[in-house]
């Protein structure tokens, strides 16, 4: 899994983000590029926001964390609440080539911590507690689900 997964975030993230234009637009959902990249470089960060809401009812985890490992995908027009510490409007006057620089960047230094912390645990909103191979999961289903969001995969 390890291999995987620093396969997709080194070699599938890289090409799909060679594609991406600042202009590209979305097949569905509102976020343009710009804020499709800050949303993903926040996500990276995610796990360390230090979040402890859960913001689904404790007896649907189970079955949230279920989905995880399935190969289901996220559901298209999914509205994230801004209050769990995204907010798509943070660094939108960045360079668009340097959003993508430093969302690779952010994604390499996740995935490294992710497998040199392999007892690393975290509350995630909709899942629960994750565990560092999960997160691991769960951003990868999250990548695919934006970078699908513009055609990239």
């Amino acid at each position: 899994m390890e291999k995987e997964l620093t396969r997709f975030f080194d070699t599938s993230l890289n090409n799909a983000l060679r594609n991406l234009k600042e202009d590209s637009k979305a097949k569905w959902g509102t976020m343009t590029a710009k804020q499709m990249l800050i949303h993903l470089i926040q996500s990276s960060n995610m796990m360390h926001f230090g979040n402890n809401t859960l913001l689904i009812k404790e007896e649907y985890v189970e079955k949230a964390i279920a989905f995880l490992y399935s190969d289901k995908a996220i559901k298209k027009g999914l509205v994230v609440p801004n209050d769990i510490g995204f907010n798509f409007t943070d660094n939108i006057n960045k360079d668009f080539e340097e959003l993508k620089a430093e969302l690779i960047n952010s994604s390499n230094n996740m995935i490294n911590s992710l497998i040199e912390n392999t007892d690393f645990k975290a509350i995630h909103p909709f899942f629960g507690e994750l565990t560092a191979a999960q997160w691991s999961i769960f951003q990868r289903k999250h990548y695919t689900h934006h970078l699908s969001q513009f055609g990239l995969f």
